[in-house]
């Protein structure tokens, strides 16, 4: 029920334009140093594991959409089954099945993503389940290796892992006031993760000191619409799971043995996955935009607490936690095969924008170039559009403009690095130098600096429309300009 639709998702939907700069990056392997070479450019803030992974798979079933994810539609199962483990110890299975199910109904879009958030994910849990056997010392030292091992992969695969420091020493710190005294291996295997760091540093000093993105938003405001997207889709079957277990747990006369519950360091570490957002959305700020994905641990730590709070009210009823699992087994099974536009987690997911203009592109004049508005609307349309379309494409780069219209300078910067790397069809060319050369041209989605350009009356915009009804506009400049 996971694996099938989430596959024909992963095989079906378009790349969108991070998922084409995974596409792009893992074909410079085998050789690292032409992928390293890129990273350090500054056109990519991940880590090259993910591309590393990416690059293999394809190697397997082929460079598609389909080879592309399948790493990510393997790692988002891996942490479900961890968190199952992690709960499982200590809860019984109909609960910790519940609390397995419930990041899928959360945050499933990822789980198809060709960006290595499912990947993290998959390294978290496996640290959580290692980090809980290191402390009941069941085969400690492998679990002690395992934990400083996912760590450092998790730091060598997103950024944003470094989060994973929040529910970790939340945990561990927990442990020792508990256990009054210091498990030094334990820390020792956090100490051995660190060097990751490194990787991270290294690239992040190595982008252009001009690339910028302005800060959208506040802080709070990021947080809590972190927790609003992803706690939306589970308020439905939540609500019905907490009835249920209510009325149930009443009805039960017989008398049931009580499971002893996690621990209180077990539950400081889900704690510190589900407070994630209040590092993670400051850390932002030092490069630019905030997006929902970069919590995406947090997941983990919500769904966990989920789980033990149904079991703390449900006790060891049988039939409570049945019907638990039930609920969210249905709700599950239904949104797997539900169509993408009328999912419960629609609100985060993230598609190809392009997919409603492109092929409406061939229908336009031959006559004269075309300027694509959206920097992301732009590459993604220049990844699935034919060569003699894409030759005819122009990104128009003004870093005046952009710094003063939107505050971003980062794709101005970046963008026509592309072509250094990669076979770019499509061109980016200075707006200035582009309307002197091109005195009549026509634009998709104007922004930024031909819309500055149209109020200051320096070029004129008619409207145009292809025989499919796509309107796009004819741009003159006017002399003297």
């Amino acid at each position: 029920m996971y694996l099938v639709p989430t596959c024909i998702r992963a095989a079906k939907a378009k790349l969108w334009y991070d998922e084409i700069l995974t596409f792009d990056a893992s074909a410079l392997l085998p050789s690292f140093r032409a992928l390293w070479s890129f990273l350090k450019c500054g056109l990519e803030l991940n880590p090259p594991l993910g591309f590393i992974l990416a690059a293999g798979s394809e190697s397997i079933f082929g460079r598609s959409e389909f080879g592309l994810r399948f790493p990510s539609v393997v790692a988002f199962w891996v942490m479900a089954l961890c968190l199952y483990v992690y709960l499982r110890r200590r809860i019984p299975w109909p609960f910790a099945v519940s609390g397995m199910l419930l990041p899928v109904l959360t945050a499933g879009r990822y789980s198809y993503e060709a960006r290595p958030y499912a990947l993290m994910l998959a390294l978290a849990g496996i640290a959580l389940v290692a980090w809980q056997a290191a402390a009941e010392g069941y085969r400690r030292r492998t679990a002690l290796v395992t934990l400083g091992a996912a760590l450092a992969a998790a730091l060598c695969s997103q950024p944003l892992a470094v989060t994973l420091a929040v529910p970790f020493l939340a945990g561990e710190i927990a442990r020792t006031v508990q256990r009054k005294r210091v498990d030094w291996p334990v820390w020792c295997a956090f100490g051995s993760a660190t060097p990751g760091i490194l990787v991270l540093w290294k690239l992040k000093s190595a982008g252009d000191p001009t690339m910028y993105y302005r800060f959208r938003g506040s802080l709070p405001g990021h947080i809590i619409g972190t927790y609003a997207q992803l706690l939306a889709p589970v308020i439905a079957p939540l609500g019905v799971a907490l009835l249920l277990t209510l009325v149930l747990r009443v009805q039960e006369s017989r008398a049931v043995k009580r499971t002893p519950g996690m621990r209180a360091y077990e539950l400081a570490a889900l704690a510190g996955f589900a407070l994630i957002p209040f590092a993670a959305v400051p850390i932002s700020t030092l490069s630019g935009h905030y997006w929902l994905r970069y919590s995406l641990n947090c997941t983990i730590g919500l769904a966990g607490l989920l789980a033990v709070l149904l079991f703390s009210i449900g006790g060891a009823s049988r039939l409570c936690g049945v019907a638990v699992m039930l609920v969210f087994g249905v709700c599950f099974t239904i949104g797997r095969f539900r169509p993408e536009e009328v999912r419960t987690d629609g609100d985060i997911r993230i598609v190809n924008s392009s997919e409603e203009i492109q092929p409406f592109l061939e229908q336009m004049p031959s006559d004269a170039p075309i300027a694509i508005g959206p920097p992301m609307v732009f590459v993604e349309i220049e990844h699935y559009s034919s060569p003699r379309l894409a030759d005819r494409l122009y990104y128009l780069t003004d870093r005046v403009a952009s710094a003063a219209i939107d505050g971003d300078t980062a794709f101005e910067v970046k963008g026509p690095l592309l072509g250094r790397f990669f076979p770019f069809h499509a061109h980016f060319a200075d707006y200035h130098s582009f309307v002197a050369k091109h005195r009549r041209f026509y634009v998709v989605r104007p922004i930024r600096g031909i819309v500055r350009e149209y109020l200051a009356g320096r070029i004129s915009l008619v409207p145009r429309e292809t025989a499919g009804h796509f309107q796009y506009y004819e741009a003159t400049v006017h002399s003297g300009v």
